[in-house]
């Protein structure tokens, strides 16, 4: 069986909340739900940041700016 994550669980609650739809979810007019700003089921927290598997890949410049480790 698969995990369950916080965010998809979220999801999943909005998307009951909403009677399965989708399309419910995105135009929900609760905004003041604690959930809200989860419905999609994304951390807008970590919005522009770019998945994990890339930002384990970058490696720190003197600049303070990212830029992207060679495998070769």
């Amino acid at each position: 069986m698969k995990k369950l994550t916080p965010l998809k669980a979220i999801r999943k609650k909005c998307l009951d909340c909403m009677c399965g739809s989708a399309y419910e979810v995105k135009v929900c007019p609760s905004d003041n739900c604690p959930l809200f700003s989860y419905r999609f089921g994304k951390n807008p927290a970590r919005k522009g940041l770019g998945r994990i598997e890339n930002i384990k890949q970058r490696k720190p410049t003197l600049s303070g700016k990212n830029k992207e480790i060679n495998a070769n």
